[in-house]
Parts: C-alpha cells; sequence; structure tokens
C-alpha cells in the first residue's frame, strides 16, 4: 500500500509542485506581451508630442497697439514721425529676441507683426504727407538704411525659434524686404530720367514706311 505523503497535493497542505516548461514559457511571453505593449504605449506617446509641437502656431496679427499708436499721434513733424516710428520698430525687435530666448515663441512672433505693421504705418504717413520732394526723400532713405540693419537681426531671431514659429519669421523678413524695396523705389521716383518714346514713322503716299526708302542716285547727264 503506497503512502499517503507520496499522494499529498497542495490542497492535503504538502508542498506546491513545481511548474512546468510550457508554465513558464507562458509566462515569459505574457512578460513580453506587456513588455511590448509598455513600448508601444511610450511611442505613441512621444509621437503625438511630437506632432503637437509640428502644429503651425497662429500666424500673428499685423497691428500697432494703442499706446504706440497714441505715440505716434503725438509727433506730427514728418521727421519726428518717422524716427519715433523706427526706434518703436528697433524696440520690438528687441523684445522679439528676448522673448525666443526665453522660449516664448508665439509671443517672439507677436512682436514681430507689431513691428511690421509700424513700419507700414509709417510708409503710409509719409505717402499720404505730399508728393515726392527732398524732405520726403530723406525719410524714405532713413527708413531704408534701418530696415537693411534689422533684417539680420530678425534673421537671427528666427534661426532660435521651432519650425512653427520660424516661417513667420520668414515672412516678416520677406515682408520688410519688400517694404525696403519700396522705400527705394520712392526715394528714386521723381528722379530718374525716362527715355522718352520714338516718334511714330508716318507711311508715304504708296503705303509704305517712308524711313524705310532707299536713296535716290543722282544720274549723271549725259
Amino acid at each position: 500500500m503506497l503512502s499517503n505523503e507520496h499522494n499529498r497535493t497542495p490542497r492535503d497542505g504538502g508542498p506546491p509542485r513545481s511548474p512546468s516548461k510550457s508554465s513558464r514559457a507562458a509566462r515569459a511571453l505574457l512578460a513580453l506581451a506587456c513588455l511590448a505593449l509598455a513600448c508601444t504605449a511610450a511611442h505613441a506617446q512621444a509621437t503625438s508630442a511630437t506632432q503637437l509641437e509640428d502644429v503651425a502656431a497662429p500666424p500673428p496679427m499685423r497691428y500697432v497697439p494703442e499706446p504706440l499708436r497714441a505715440q505716434l499721434s503725438a509727433a506730427r513733424d514728418l521727421k519726428a514721425r518717422t524716427r519715433l516710428s523706427l526706434d518703436l520698430a528697433d524696440a520690438q525687435i528687441t523684445r522679439a529676441g528676448e522673448h525666443a530666448d526665453a522660449d516664448r515663441f508665439e509671443e517672439a512672433t507677436r512682436e514681430l507683426g507689431i513691428y511690421e505693421a509700424l513700419i507700414r504705418d509709417v510708409m503710409n504717413f509719409i505717402h499720404k504727407s505730399g508728393p515726392v520732394d527732398n524732405k520726403r526723400r530723406d525719410q524714405y532713405k532713413r527708413i531704408e538704411l534701418a530696415l537693411r540693419a534689422h533684417v539680420p537681426r530678425i534673421e537671427s531671431i528666427r534661426r532660435g525659434l521651432p519650425a512653427s514659429n520660424a516661417v513667420y519669421a520668414k515672412a516678416t523678413l520677406d515682408y520688410i524686404r519688400g517694404l525696403r524695396t519700396e522705400a527705394l523705389n520712392s526715394f528714386y521716383d521723381d528722379t530718374v530720367l525716362r527715355e522718352p518714346p520714338p516718334p511714330k514713322k508716318e507711311p508715304d503716299e504708296r503705303g509704305g514706311d517712308s524711313s524705310q526708302q532707299s536713296p535716290v542716285k543722282n544720274e549723271k547727264k549725259p
């Protein structure tokens, strides 16, 4: 008769049976599946975060805030208005650079939008002040020189912005280059002498072009 000790099971209080090889393999597979699921979730989360960063930020508004507009309205002289506008625009670039250095990217592009509006405003002010004369040419030249110095500063800001914001800094550069060309064209508007058009050629009695007739040779008399 067999001893009862050999027939004990974990239900009888005896030691548990050692797990089989198939059970260990199943547990290993389950662990691997859990690890793969965790990796997949982490990758999806990282991808989602990257996509959120790549979403284009809203374009900045091109406007002059009321406090700045009040300052500009007080400067009625053409030279004073131009100088004040350029000083305010220069300050906007400085603030945009400070925001970009502090990773406040949307604030940086917003300052650039105000900068664009200030330059456009002073260009309109000069244009509406009267016909181009030496006094206005001096102001257009002053603007052109200022914009030439602004371009590398804005380019430096653009390089420090993420792609979603850098696209708007690039738009600011293109816009300012266009205004610089406009200032140059206004500066030379009344000083360039244009060649007058050639006179119209009248047809002769036979309907041909009189300018294209061959000269008549003088015949010798006998």
